[in-house]
């Protein structure tokens, strides 16, 4: 049996096996039979959005504790509050599932992968129209990206890297109101039916440099990174290539990830780091190649699909 609790913020796992959204609710998943467990002012849209038995709970302790008393339950652990993981310990038997379940949300559906297809182009659209003889500094970059999303009555996968020159050596940089110099990067992605896309652009205000040359080797790895992805099964072995294509075109040592799964999070499974035994097959991927020097950083990222026989870049 498994049990999941949506309560004031998105539960990945609880959409992912509900397909719904209700706050404050309990879902518990018995074999195939799946029972949402909600408060009386949620009921309606419960029975609106879910497809099963919905269940209104007046005291949900004592109704669950009739539900699962002395089975043992799977539970991630990492999106209860401890209080409620004490709590349900009183009742049950509690297992520990959290990467299993991001195991089995690792391999995406034609619907999900169309969702997150969706969100890439949206992106891509908007990474578009960044104008850069309007938008003269980093948090006006950042400042757009996010009002444009808002705009769209959508919403953003994560908030916005923005970096120009030595900012951009730093993945995970918080941008400030620093001038644009020769060249911006850009990660940013946006969420569509809660489906995540993640990209990351470099733009070059002033061309002909050394970084734009780089740039162009980066990319070109991506792609042959892409082209030999049918021939491996796991992230490590991906891993490996990125480490030996540094080193045939002579750039840095790779100080992160080549890249990681995206769909309901945009960090999910696989992992694509050197110890890593995830299984790429079916996977929603983000490939992003970095190389950061003295005085700038580069990284190109797609986000792709590999249906265990082709690679699509969506």
């Amino acid at each position: 049996m498994y049990l999941f609790y949506r309560g004031e913020s998105f539960n990945p796992n609880f959409y992912y096996f509900s397909g719904t959204d209700v706050d404050h609710s309990f879902l518990l998943v018995d074999s195939n039979k799946k029972t949402l467990l909600v408060p009386e002012m949620n009921y309606e849209l419960a029975k609106k959005e879910f497809d099963g038995p919905v269940v209104v709970y007046s005291n949900w302790f004592n109704d669950l504790k009739n539900l699962i008393k002395n089975r043992k339950v799977s539970i991630d652990e990492n999106s209860i509050s401890i209080n409620l993981y004490r709590k349900l310990k009183r009742i049950t038997k509690l297992e520990e599932a959290g990467e299993y379940f991001l195991k089995i949300r690792a391999k995406k559906s034609k619907i999900e992968v169309a969702k997150i297809k969706k969100a890439v182009s949206l992106t891509k659209t908007l990474l578009n129209e960044l104008d850069f003889s309007k938008l003269k500094t980093e948090l006006e970059v950042k400042k757009y990206l996010l009002m444009r999303t808002l705009e769209l009555d959508l919403e953003p996968a994560f908030r916005p890297i923005v970096s120009t020159n030595p900012n951009s050596r730093f993945p995970h940089y918080e941008s400030k109101n620093v001038k644009l110099n020769d060249m911006v990067l850009v990660d940013y992605g946006l969420k569509y039916e809660n489906y995540c896309a993640d990209l990351t652009r470099c733009f070059f205000l002033k061309k002909g440099s050394k970084a734009e040359k780089n740039y162009r080797i980066l990319k070109q790895i991506f792609y042959e990174i892409i082209d030999e992805l049918p021939n491996f099964s796991t992230g490590r072995e991906l891993a490996e290539l990125q480490e030996k294509l540094f080193s045939k075109y002579k750039l840095p040592k790779p100080v992160h990830s080549l890249g990681h799964g995206v769909g309901l999070e945009v960090h999910e499974y696989p992992k694509l780091g050197a110890k890593s035994k995830d299984e790429l097959n079916g996977a929603v991927l983000a490939i992003e190649p970095g190389a950061y020097f003295k005085d700038y950083g580069i990284r190109f990222e797609e986000t792709i699909h590999f249906d265990g026989r082709k690679v699509s870049i969506l």
